[in-house]
């Protein structure tokens, strides 16, 4: 097992990933040939928790004990340290759901568009700027990318609006 998972183990990559505690002692070469011949069985597709931990420490620690009244040492440590998160997190009530993502650009607009863009409109003193629709009206934050622009200003247009300016503001005016 490695990393989680089941790896095929080649005579080219033993050494990557069986750890060196099992292939240095006896040589990479030995430990192919114990691979080969079968000295390590693969594991079985679908094994219970109990034949799993016996698995892993009879590869990690050499053979196992055989008295039955008595549990091997070995395997309690890896039940314990290597499954008991699994399980409590098994165990574990479900995280709460993530909190909603707050709408995006166009689907602000999408909402207030036109309907409440001339509600809004009408409470407000002086220019409608861009910079007050998108602060004020869709509640979101000033300044705009190009493609939130583009895409605000031709929804002011669509609503009826038209776009002006004098010598140091541009603003929307409402076409008669």
């Amino acid at each position: 097992m490695i990393q989680g998972r089941w790896m095929a183990v080649t005579q080219e990559n033993l050494a990557e990933h069986y750890a060196r505690g099992y292939w240095e002692p006896i040589g990479l070469g030995k430990a192919w040939e114990e691979i080969e011949t079968g000295a390590i069985a693969n594991p079985e597709a679908e094994l219970t928790l109990r034949e799993h931990a016996e698995f892993l420490a009879e590869h990690l620690f050499g053979t196992l004990r055989k008295t039955s009244e008595t549990p091997d040492e070995r395997i309690s440590i890896i039940a314990e340290e290597f499954y008991s998160s699994r399980e409590e997190q098994e165990r574990a009530p479900p995280l709460p759901a993530p909190p909603q993502q707050l709408p995006t650009f166009e689907e602000r607009l999408d909402a207030r568009m036109p309907e409440v863009l001339e509600v809004w409109a009408t409470s407000q003193k002086g220019h409608i700027t861009s910079r007050l629709v998108v602060e004020g009206l869709l509640q979101y934050q000033w300044p705009l990318s190009t493609i939130h622009q583009r895409a605000l200003a031709q929804a002011m247009r669509q609503a009826g609006w038209t776009s002006r300016r004098n010598a140091t503001t541009r603003f929307w005016v409402k076409n008669a």
